[in-house]
């Protein structure tokens, strides 16, 4: 009878809460709608621009470009994992008996956006540039269903196991650094997995939930994004991102909606290369599309902050995501988390000012916060 009566008072709450997903799922698939006839149209002016044989051109890097494959920036390793079997890859810099550092990249890059970084810290500490599931030289298991937010929080939970640095009584830990997706993923690790994580560094990305607020409040973000709602189709985007030689993607990273005003800081066509090589091999682009068809996969749960000491890195011409945002995230976080907004940086930070950030990541590192 108790039972009954608790189902029956529940009852409206259920209902509110299956009301709101369904508005959620269908707001995004309109979205998803309009930005695939937007990227439509942008189609349709390269084609008459170029013309369809450089239009439909899908050219295959056959060959790594120089750094990326080398030991230029230090030695290529692979890591089998226990719980799912994949083999990643990743590239580390520095002494074994160093603290980890480790650096997870985001979308649509791999380990090489670390580069700098690692030859900056590597006196310091153990750096380790992850490639993720389904970028680089790490394995691309097929289907979206691989690339789910569970599934990728365990990848880098195992990695800071077997890596990490052992403590007598405590177990391993990492300076965790994200940008992008891998800042989402770092979010998700240090809250979900306080003790494996002694700092954290984030660079232009958000803790899930946040975004949804905000763009209520200030709809030129959901323009900024309209590229996650194109991701949520299939097999249009491949389509989008391949033609012209994946002029799309090279837009996004050397373009002039990057946000970087100084034309020596955009990335070379060499170093665009490192990160087509991967995602111009047959089925190439599909895995890191996948982490987006993800995203909107449930309802992000209200969580309390991650507890270790965080600083947040943003650029202040960021394209993707407004500056305002940062201190809209800074709010959510416990006390003593550092903002530091780069003035005249774009999205792509650990490429444009590498010394730069450096300096503030080893001024944030050397302060011995306590947790509050």
């Amino acid at each position: 009878m108790l039972l009954s009566l608790c189902s029956l008072l529940l009852a409206p709450t259920r209902l509110l809460l299956a009301l709101r997903r369904l508005l959620a799922h269908l707001g995004v698939a309109v979205a998803a709608v309009a930005a695939g006839g937007a990227y439509g149209l942008w189609a349709v002016g390269v084609l008459l621009r170029r013309g369809p044989c450089r239009t439909f051109c899908w050219r295959t890097r056959d060959r790594a470009p120089p750094g990326l494959a080398d030991g230029t920036f230090g030695e290529h390793r692979y890591l089998r994992l226990q719980g799912s079997g994949l083999r990643l890859h990743y590239v580390t810099r520095g002494p074994t008996t160093a603290p980890l550092m480790l650096l997870l990249h985001g979308f649509p890059q791999n380990w090489f956006c670390w580069r700098h970084l690692l030859q900056e810290f590597s006196a310091r500490y153990r750096v380790v540039a992850l490639d993720l599931r389904g970028y680089g030289a790490s394995e691309k298991p097929p289907g979206k269903e691989n690339y789910r937010l569970e599934l990728l929080l365990e990848d880098v939970r195992e990695v800071i196991e077997a890596l990490g640095t052992p403590g007598e009584t405590q177990p391993p830990k990492c300076i965790l650094v994200g940008h992008d997706w891998g800042g989402l993923l770092a979010w998700e690790v240090a809250t979900r997995y306080p003790a494996l994580v002694d700092k954290l560094v984030i660079m232009d990305a958000l803790r899930r939930g946040i975004v949804g607020g905000f763009a209520a409040c200030h709809v030129s973000q959901l323009l900024r994004s309209s590229y996650v709602f194109l991701f949520q189709l299939p097999w249009l985007p491949e389509i989008l991102l391949s033609l012209a030689d994946f002029e799309l993607l090279k837009t996004f990273l050397t373009g002039p909606w990057t946000g970087i005003q100084n034309p020596a800081r955009r990335l070379t066509e060499q170093e665009v290369d490192a990160y087509l090589y991967s995602l111009s091999q047959p089925g190439g682009l599909s895995p890191p599309l996948h982490y987006y068809r993800n995203l909107f996969r449930d309802t992000p749960i209200a969580r309390e902050p991650p507890p270790p000491p965080t600083l947040l890195l943003w650029g202040s011409r960021d394209t993707f995501l407004d500056a305002r945002l940062a201190p809209w995230a800074l709010r959510g976080l416990r006390p003593g988390a550092r903002l530091h907004v780069l003035p005249d940086a774009g999205h792509w930070l650990p490429e444009e000012q590498p010394r730069h950030l450096a300096r503030i990541i080893a001024d944030f590192l050397d302060q011995g916060h306590q947790h509050p």
